[in-house]
């Protein structure tokens, strides 16, 4: 078997993982919008959105913030030098909407329990807090 080539029980498996995260975020947040790759919702101050892949399976979150700097070139450079201490995501600013966010993706090889994702999640938060923190001073 190649690297890439499942058997359709693995690929089931892998399926069955990501749509059972999918339903257990929904039923723990209040979720105001979904499509058939993500769910999006307004979290401790962040706009967030949660994807799920089936196939490798993956859960990816994003969390974003507007944040207003006339300088937005030099925060570029900070969030670039946020990225080289930070192991668990990516922090980014888009300067043409005024959003700092950050990215963090996660393997679903295990079953996700909600105790699980919210440790997660707090994490990402901390860690997006730290950047934004950063960034908007």
């Amino acid at each position: 078997m190649l690297d890439y080539a499942l058997t359709c029980e693995e690929q089931a498996r892998r399926s069955g993982l990501a749509e059972n995260a999918r339903k257990m975020i929904l039923s723990n947040m209040k979720v105001e919008a979904e499509d058939e790759t993500s769910l999006t919702m307004d979290y401790r101050g962040y706009y967030m959105q949660v994807s799920f892949s089936p196939l490798h399976p993956l859960l990816v979150i994003c969390l974003a913030k507007a944040i207003r700097d006339p300088e937005m070139s030099r925060k570029r450079q900070l969030a670039n030098e946020l990225n080289l201490h930070s192991v668990l995501g990516s922090h980014a600013i888009n300067d043409e909407v005024g959003c700092y966010s950050y990215r963090a993706t996660h393997w679903l090889d295990v079953e996700l329990t909600p105790k699980r994702f919210f440790e997660i999640l707090n994490r990402c938060i901390d860690e997006a807090d730290r950047g934004y923190q950063w960034l908007a001073a």
